[in-house]
């Protein structure tokens, strides 16, 4: 006996089948990509398959797969919550599902959980495993296909519930960073809109309200009906002025409007689900998604940059790679590093120092670059120390960006005729 985690589990059970032409397997809940991981396709293994399909916890696409199998006998029992995976040389007893809270088997969903299992030997133990499954095995039920159909809709519903394996917090981009696969994401649509409703959508929503048929603070998204599901929550920007606004958090009715052109929506602090709890905006991610508004509307609108709709995945992405992007100010702190190394080396560039100040790191590169060597490059060469100079910072990879192709042609020339050869 020994105990095995999440990661040895799935080791110690795939060489047991492999093994094995014929196995056991009283495991509740089953995840896509089960079939693979465990080796169940391989050709000559029959196995008795027991699993918990009314626990909803259950991928039906993958019993489907299973069921599919050759050699595999495939049953549910509504009671289930076992998992354990028995062959003639052994058996693993213990809390791994095949399943994304279990074997790791859902992918990135399935981050974080931690395992226990033990691996069983000796035939009076084998012997009392096979008694206990044939028992609950032929109290199973076959799967048939209505059953599957109505497992269906639970497996979703529930896949959203599900914890993250990840500690609760209030923030919205961390619990969004700690659980980016989970399913509740896709519920989350960004809007960026220049445009407002047309003046006969505005008409009826105001006779709408005034009517009482609405509620005073219901509004509407007009051109994203098709992609704003009922439910889902906005995070709304407004780019029609000068600079883009945060408009707060709005969510999509459940029912439909009698008006199929709009999606009707209510305002909301937070956004709420059952498996993160309530999650906030803070006031700094608001203004960094407010200020990719430009790119947004760049790359994914589909009516000549107006407006466009986003995830937030999507969004959170575009954030990050405009953090990354060089700046002509992070490059005049890079040139002053320099002088502060070439100082520490007993040479003081002071005209260098001068040009920094009066046109900024940029411009100052740009200037050195042309015509004849410096002095200060000739004195940076005489101490073997042109990692120190203008050329070699501005061939680096992080500030190539910055510089026209014949600036960095220059550059790489004046270093190549010295014999350095300048980072790639």
């Amino acid at each position: 006996m020994k105990l095995l985690d999440e990661t040895d589990a799935l080791s110690e059970i795939r060489d047991l089948l492999r093994q094995t032409d014929s196995a056991r397997l009283a495991v509740a809940f089953w995840g896509k990509g089960a079939i693979e991981r465990l080796g169940l396709d391989r050709l000559g293994l029959t196995a008795d398959i027991l699993c918990n399909l009314d626990s909803g916890a259950c991928n039906p696409a993958e019993l489907r797969r299973i069921r599919a199998l050759p050699g595999i006998t495939l049953k549910s029992h509504p009671s289930l919550h076992a998992k354990v995976y028995w062959t003639p040389q052994g058996a693993v007893i213990g809390s791994s599902n095949a399943s994304a809270n279990g074997l790791a088997l859902e992918g990135d969903a399935a981050g974080g959980w931690r395992e226990a299992n033990v691996r069983l030997d000796g035939t009076a133990m084998l012997d009392d495993i096979v008694t206990w499954f044939d028992t609950l095995f032929a109290q199973g039920n076959a799967i048939l296909d209505e059953d599957l159909e109505r497992a269906e809709q639970i497996w979703k519903t529930r896949a959203k519930m599900a914890p993250t394996g990840t500690r609760l917090v209030d923030d919205l981009v961390t619990a969004f960073t700690n659980a980016p696969a989970h399913p509740v994401w896709r519920q989350i649509k960004l809007a960026y809109w220049m445009d407002g409703l047309p003046e006969e959508d505005e008409a009826w929503l105001e006779a709408e309200r005034s009517d009482g048929h609405l509620a005073s603070g219901i509004s509407a998204y007009g051109q994203w009906n098709d992609r704003i599901a009922p439910q889902d929550w906005v995070i709304d920007f407004d780019v029609s002025g000068t600079a883009p606004r945060y408009d707060g958090i709005w969510r999509a009715l459940p029912e439909e409007a009698s008006r199929p052109s709009l999606r009707l929506v209510y305002k909301a602090k937070q956004i709420r689900f059952p498996a993160l709890g309530r999650l906030t905006l803070a006031r700094a991610d608001a203004a960094a998604l407010a200020a990719i508004a430009p790119g947004v509307l760049a790359a994914h609108s589909d009516d000549g940059g107006r407006n466009a709709l986003i995830d937030l995945a999507t969004a959170l992405g575009l954030i990050a790679a405009a953090r990354t992007v060089p700046s002509e100010k992070g490059f005049t702190k890079a040139m002053e590093q320099i002088y502060d190394d070439a100082v520490a080396i007993g040479y003081r560039p002071s005209t260098f120092r001068r040009m920094l100040a009066e046109h900024g790191g940029v411009e100052t590169a740009r200037r050195l670059i042309r015509g004849a060597a410096t002095s200060g490059f000739e004195a940076l060469w005489e101490k073997k120390r042109l990692d120190l100079s203008v050329e070699a910072l501005m061939l680096k990879p992080g500030w190539r960006v910055l510089f026209r192709p014949e600036e960095l042609a220059m550059a790489r020339k004046r270093l190549r005729d010295v014999g350095y050869a300048p980072e790639e």
